[in-house]
């Protein structure tokens, strides 16, 4: 990667650019972090111990923009093991209150994951930002942000909006952003390792796959199409999250229906499939029977608060409905 649309796309006042693996990093001036390897020391050293049968993939949001109840936005927590803190994956509206009904507390998150810049997938890391500001959480718990490039400039837009004192503005905060087009090299996280693909659901949309300390992993369509990319990134993951958002009659270019997760998840050959992102339109025990006749793999349904196993002893059936 590399050229002036990189530079250009500096935060107003940003002091640093680090470039490695296809990945910018930017940090707030007077709140830089170490860097070396494409390792923050800041975040928890690679030997941090966790109960490998403990990782569980939380669902925050389950549906789409639309009112439904039970299906909010965009927006899940994986927890690799127990004790560890917790990786969002999407943090659309409604995200910061689903935490707590999860029962995970915000000095928990460390990482936030971005697909995608559409606001059902993200407009809630305005509110983490407010949030983090409040004096109970004094000093913030060390978080960083990864998404497509154009996330710092995207968030820094938002929060302008009120000025150069925004509330909105993250402080405390390393945002990293990766080049939707390539991958050289996973960002190693502690217990997790994170690649990703693009879906081309839009010019910057990824897909993430999360490797994790025991072995098992599970990847995160985001929104896409039937892309044999973010199959091939899901090849073989203990559990497969992916959109499943109208259905086969409905048909949405670059979305799924339950016979495109269906044939997707197939291709990927992954151990477990999870539907999500159900628009009002879609039933979700038809979109498992629809999917069911792509893929012969256990397949699970999500639904807000919905808990999922992710380790090798994970079984079909362990989804279980949040309180």
């Amino acid at each position: 990667m590399g050229g002036a649309g990189e530079m250009d796309a500096l935060l107003p006042g940003t002091r640093h650019l680090i470039r490695f693996s296809g990945v910018i990093v930017k940090l707030r001036p007077g709140r830089s972090r170490s860097i070396e390897a494409g390792v923050f020391s800041a975040f928890p050293p690679a030997g941090r111990t966790c109960d490998p049968m403990a990782a569980e993939w939380t669902v925050l949001g389950a549906g789409s923009i639309l009112p439904r109840a039970g299906f909010g936005c965009a927006g899940h927590a994986l927890r690799p093991g127990s004790g560890s803190r917790v990786t969002l994956f999407d943090c659309g509206p409604g995200t910061l209150r689903a935490l707590g009904q999860a029962g995970i507390a915000l000095g928990e998150v460390e990482r936030v994951a971005v697909s995608h810049f559409h606001p059902d997938h993200w407009l809630d890391l305005l509110a983490l930002a407010f949030a983090r500001r409040n004096p109970a959480c004094q000093p913030p718990a060390a978080l960083e942000i990864v998404g497509p490039r154009g996330l710092g400039e995207l968030l820094e837009r938002a929060a302008s909006i009120l000025g150069e004192r925004s509330w909105l503005r993250f402080e405390g905060a390393a945002i990293v952003e990766v080049d939707p087009e390539r991958c050289d090299a996973p960002l190693e996280r502690g217990p997790v390792r994170l690649a990703w693909v693009a879906t081309l659901h839009t010019p910057e949309s990824i897909a993430w796959r999360a490797d994790l300390a025991d072995g098992s992993s599970v990847a995160y369509s985001g929104d896409t199409g039937e892309n044999r990319a973010v199959a091939d990134l899901a090849h073989d993951a203990d559990l497969f999250v992916c959109e499943c958002s109208f259905p086969d009659e409905m048909m949405v270019e670059r979305h799924l229906t339950p016979a495109s997760a269906g044939r997707l998840a197939n291709a990927a050959r992954c151990r477990r499939l999870l539907l999500t992102h159900f628009y009002p339109s879609l039933d979700p025990e038809a979109a498992r029977d629809g999917a069911a006749r792509h893929f012969g793999g256990p397949i699970e349904v999500s639904r807000d608060g919905s808990v999922h196993g992710i380790g090798p002893r994970a079984k079909s059936g362990t989804g279980r409905s949040g309180s």
